[in-house]
C-alpha cells in the first residue's frame, strides 16, 4: 500500500491555497523517497515548494526539533532554507496537518549539486559545515535520534530478516555477520565523542551550490551524532585523492573550528551502520511502487550475496 495515494493534484492545490497562495494548478514532483515534495507553480508569485511527511515516521515534536533547527541556522546566516512561516497552521509556525500528512512549505531555491569539488569549492563547504556545528552544538535537541549501533544497527535487524526476499540459505550466514558487525561496533561508541545536533545525511548530493557558495539541504535524517557523522561522506576516490580532499576541507573547516581527528575511527563504524539501515529501509518500503521501480535489484540473490560479502568487509574494517 502507498501510503502517499491521497496526493493527487487537487489535494495538493488545496493545501497551498489553504495557506493563502493561488495555486495555478501546475505541479512539478522533486526527487524524494521517503516524503513527497513537490514544487507548485502559483499566480502571482515564484513558485513555491510543499514537503509532505510521511505519515507516522516522525513525531510532531521530532519534526519540528528540524525546523527550529532551520530557523536558528538561517538567523545564524548559515546557508540553510528553513521552512516558510504558515498564515494558518494548527499551533505551529511551520508546521500544518493535511490529514494524514504533515507538511510544510519553503522557497523555491536556486541551485544544483556539485558531484566534483575543486579545492575551493572543499574549502568553502568546510567554513559552511563548521559554521553549522558551531550553532547546532549549542542547541539542546530532545526528539532527535542518537545514532549508535543500537539504533542503526540493533533496532534495524528485525525488518531485515522479516523480508520474504532474502534467501533462506544466506540467512543464517548474515545474521551472524551482522550480529558480530554490531558486537564490533558498540564498544566503539563507548567512548565521549560529544554528540550534538547534525545534518545526519552529509552527503554531496544534499549540498546545492550556486554563486553563493554551499547550501545544505534535507535535515529529514538529522540526529544526534559527533560531527564525523557530517564528514565522512564528503570524500571519495582513492587513498591519495581522499588526502587531498580532507586536506582542503578542513583548511576550511578549522578556520572557524576545532576538529577531531582522532574521530576517523567511527568512519567504518558509520559506515556499517548506514549499510544495515539502508538495506532495512529497502525492504520496509518495497511495497511502494517508487520503491520497486528504484531498487528492483532488491529481490535477487545477488543483491544479497553481495550484501553479505560487504558485511563480511566491514567487520574486517572494524
Amino acid at each position: 500500500m502507498n501510503v502517499f495515494n491521497d496526493l493527487l493534484p487537487d489535494f495538493i492545490c488545496d493545501v497551498i491555497a489553504s495557506q493563502g497562495y493561488r495555486p495555478t494548478g501546475q505541479i512539478f514532483q522533486l526527487n524524494s523517497y521517503e516524503n513527497r515534495v513537490y514544487e507548485v507553480a502559483l499566480e502571482t508569485d515564484r513558485p513555491i515548494v510543499v514537503k509532505f511527511y510521511r505519515p507516522g515516521r516522525w513525531s510532531t515534536e521530532t519534526l519540528l526539533d528540524e525546523h527550529r533547527v532551520l530557523q536558528v541556522l538561517e538567523t545564524a546566516e548559515v546557508p540553510v532554507v528553513r521552512p516558510l512561516t504558515l498564515r494558518h497552521s494548527q499551533g505551529y509556525e511551520t508546521l500544518a496537518f493535511a490529514y494524514p500528512y504533515p507538511y510544510c512549505l519553503y522557497p523555491k531555491f536556486g541551485g544544483h549539486a556539485e558531484p566534483d569539488l575543486s579545492d575551493d569549492h572543499r574549502q568553502w563547504l568546510g567554513r559552511a559545515l563548521a559554521r553549522l556545528h558551531n550553532v547546532t552544538s549549542t542547541l539542546e535537541i530532545r526528539h532527535r535520534l542518537m545514532l549508535n549501533a543500537q539504533t542503526y544497527g540493533d533496532d534495524q535487524v528485525s525488518s531485515i530478516f522479516e523480508r520474504p526476499f532474502l534467501p533462506r540459505d544466506l540467512r543464517a550466514n548474515l545474521e551472524d555477520i551482522i550480529l558480530r558487525c554490531l558486537d564490533l561496533i558498540d564498544p566503539v561508541f563507548d567512548r565521549d565523542w560529544r554528540p550534538f545536533a547534525v545534518h545526519g545525511d552529509c552527503h554531496l548530493g544534499n549540498v546545492l551550490w550556486n554563486h553563493q557558495g554551499p547550501t545544505l539541504v534535507d535535515f529529514d535524517d538529522m540526529v544526534l551524532a559527533p560531527a564525523i557523522q557530517d564528514v565522512w561522506m564528503l570524500f571519495h576516490g582513492s587513498e591519495e585523492e581522499q588526502t587531498k580532499q580532507k586536506k582542503a576541507f578542513f583548511e576550511g573547516y578549522e578556520l572557524f573550528r576545532a576538529f577531531d581527528h582522532t574521530s576517523f575511527a567511527l568512519v567504518e563504524p558509520l559506515r556499517s551502520l548506514r549499510m544495515i539501515r539502508h538495506t532495512a529501509w529497502i525492504g520496509e518500503r518495497f511495497d511502494e511502487e517508487i520503491f520497486r521501480r528504484t531498487f528492483p535489484y532488491y529481490t535477487d540473490r545477488k543483491y544479497w550475496e553481495e550484501f553479505l560479502l560487504s558485511m563480511k568487509e566491514q567487520c574486517g574494517a572494524i
